[in-house]
């Protein structure tokens, strides 16, 4: 907090703002006093918000802008005291601007002091009229100038956010001020009354009805759906501070505007949806962080209300589960979640800003290393975007998103390395391990849209390139079909059925639109020469669910119809057909949801088929290194020397295939 001159903390005490009581437009006075963590005597509340603005969604970075209707969720504050003609705001282009404020004052002990937009907003709605308000707000109980104190002060956070009475959540001034905002927290009960009823009509297993009832409640109420989507796409959802100060919550509210809403309801309401996959209305990219932050808190919570009391998570697991949520340093995206983990996690993890953020991210994956082995490798992945932490491919960069989750994440039961031990050392920022290329990778399918962030320059070339194929011949006599007994093509398959199309107005939703348009590519990668065999369709369709079922089984040659009927509705899926998909369909389509999103399609020089981290590219090579039950996919980039680009599905190689091949083994370098 600019100008104020703290006093020291002793080692068990905490500052707590004293806010004296006042209306939306008076002044704002408080005073800061000082308060034993310990102590019982005192009650407080603490803030939950957003430093930056908080009106500038963080979704768009995620290819996601709220709708055309800016003005219907950020109309102007009340008191609006710009200038004539003064904006200020974040502009989305074709003169659509997100108001935001420039910074506040508060009268702090006697001393006129700058705070921040956002923490000037949330004083204003939060302040009460008639009594004080004490409230623990981290930019001005910590003396952000005090380096030491800082640390000292954010590993007890998750115990200051335990003892508060009550976690206030300010997600903007901005998002609808006045009547609009409790109307949409209005609407929210409505839809926990809403599913109430359909829970008590149905019961939890009637899915087909579920699904039915609440898809009839989002056309009555489209709009209301709106207001709840833009709400899950403010930047509070994408903040990794979060998860620690709602997790420790005893109750916690949400605020927007002058609305306010339980957390709890909101947050059950939205796990509900998601839960009985029928979030398509909430289900944009704008969700995308929310979601995962909701489930993250609500079982952290949980978990601490469980008599059988169990242990907390392990670091990594609460690392991988944030890792869409963003932060303002890179090393918080660690420090910031380390509170949440199990005891043996946070004792080796020193709370220490004097440390660059590569070091402590190299620190945690060495301590991976050494626990679960070269697993912590499935947790790298190559971005295209330059990454403000300069740390070795084999160490993930948590700073960086990964839109995947990998194959050891998501538990896929395999042994590419067969019954082989893990062999690595560590050489400064190498890390060296014995393992065996396996396969070099020739094309890769880009078309795909996996985030608008995420597409560089050199992917939008490679794709208009990839193209560029000519049309397919379909071999309908393949010679080896009665040899081996495989799945025969389906009846009248032709290659016109996986030609892109732009689906009618009616259709169920926009991603089966997307979708249309990079499946005939795949084919494409698929089978260059236009040529399908039996043999070829079924490690196709094999590979497209990753040979497994969303259970985790090995599918039956029954899943090719399945198969089928999914690339079907890829062309576009009209509300009518909607049944008849979930009979043929479905099935194909939960498994490759599961086990291919937001990865790419390849073919690799020994005509193998996989799926593989967005990023990787053609003269990437395919290694699975001893011990390893996924292969990996590498770059070469000096003599001996990879970087690890991510984790693969290889079709034909994940059950030890490769180690009866008699390639060399080799010590293989990541730098």
């Amino acid at each position: 907090m600019s100008g104020y001159n703290y006093h020291i903390l002793n080692s068990d005490e905490i500052r707590l703002v004293r806010l004296d009581p006042g209306h939306y437009k008076d002044k704002l006075v408080c005073k800061i006093i000082h308060t034993s963590l310990k102590s019982h005597t005192i009650e407080y509340e603490a803030l939950s918000y957003v430093w930056e603005n908080s009106s500038d969604p963080w979704t768009a970075e995620y290819n996601w802008a709220p709708p055309e209707g800016l003005f219907v969720f950020y109309p102007p504050p009340p008191d609006d005291d710009t200038k004539d003609g003064e904006k200020y705001g974040v502009d989305l282009g074709e003169g659509r601007i997100i108001p935001t404020r420039p910074q506040g004052q508060i009268e702090c002990d006697g001393q006129e002091i700058t705070i921040g937009s956002e923490l000037y907003d949330a004083l204003r709605r939060l302040r009460l009229p008639d009594r004080e308000r004490q409230i623990w707000i981290d930019a001005i109980c910590i003396n952000q100038n005090d380096i030491s104190e800082r640390g000292s002060q954010v590993a007890i956070m998750g115990q200051i956010y335990t003892n508060a009475t009550r976690v206030l959540i300010w997600t903007g001034e901005h998002f609808s001020a006045g009547p609009a905002s409790q109307a949409m927290f209005d609407f929210i009960s409505q839809l926990e009354y809403l599913i109430t009823m359909i829970m008590y009509q149905y019961g939890p297993r009637d899915r087909k009805s579920i699904n039915l009832a609440i898809r009839n409640g989002y056309i009555s109420h489209s709009l209301s759906f709106s207001f709840l989507r833009v709400l899950l796409a403010r930047a509070w959802f994408g903040r990794v501070w979060v998860l620690q100060e709602v997790a420790n919550a005893k109750k916690a509210t949400i605020f927007a505007g002058s609305g306010q809403c339980d957390w709890d309801t909101i947050c059950s309401i939205t796990r509900w949806l998601s839960k009985y996959d029928i979030n398509g209305p909430l289900n944009m990219r704008g969700t995308i962080c929310a979601i995962p932050v909701m489930d993250m808190t609500w079982d952290l919570s949980r978990r601490k209300e469980d008599p059988r009391k169990p242990s907390p998570p392990r670091l990594l697991d609460v690392l991988a589960g944030s890792r869409l949520c963003k932060s303002t340093y890179a090393i918080d995206k660690v420090y910031g979640v380390i509170g949440l983990a199990c005891k043996e996690d946070r004792e080796k993890i020193e709370i220490n800003y004097r440390v660059s953020a590569a070091d402590v991210y190299k620190k945690v994956a060495i301590l991976e290393l050494f626990r679960i082995g070269l697993d912590i490798l499935y947790f790298c992945t190559k971005s295209a975007k330059k990454s403000v932490v300069t740390c070795p491919s084999w160490v993930p960069d948590w700073s960086q998103p990964c839109y995947h989750v990998s194959y050891f994440k998501l538990g896929y039961k395999c042994a590419a390395a067969g019954t082989s031990c893990a062999k690595f050392r560590i050489e400064g920022n190498t890390l060296v391990v014995r393992g065996r290329f396996v396969d070099s990778i020739e094309v890769v399918e880009l078309t795909r849209r996996i985030s608008e962030a995420e597409i560089s320059k050199e992917t939008e070339t490679d794709a208009k390139e990839s193209e560029n194929y000519k049309e397919l011949e379909v071999s309908q006599t393949p010679r080896d079909s009665k040899e081996r007994g495989e799945v025969k093509l389906p009846p009248n398959f032709e290659m016109k059925q996986y030609n892109a199309s732009v689906p009618d107005e009616d259709s169920m939703d926009i991603k089966v639109f997307e979708e249309a348009k990079w499946l005939p590519n795949m084919m494409k990668v698929a089978f260059p020469d236009g040529k399908i065999t039996s043999a070829a369709y079924e490690a196709l369709w094999r590979t497209c669910c990753c040979n497994r079922t969303a259970e985790g089984n090995p599918p039956n040659t029954a899943f090719a119809e399945s198969f089928s009927a999914w690339t079907k509705a890829m062309g576009g899926l009209k509300l009518g057909d909607y049944e008849d998909f979930q009979v043929k369909g479905k099935s194909f389509m939960d498994s490759f949801t599961k086990h291919c999103d937001n990865r790419r399609f390849f073919r690799t020089s020994k005509g193998r088929f996989g799926w593989g981290p967005d990023q990787m590219r053609d003269g990437d090579v395919v290694c699975i290194f001893d011990g390893a039950a996924v292969p990996l996919v590498l770059r070469p980039v000096l003599a001996g020397q990879f970087e690890v680009v991510g984790d693969a599905y290889v079709h034909g190689i994940m059950d030890g295939e490769a180690m009866k091949l008699g390639l060399e083994a080799k010590e293989i370098c990541l730098i």
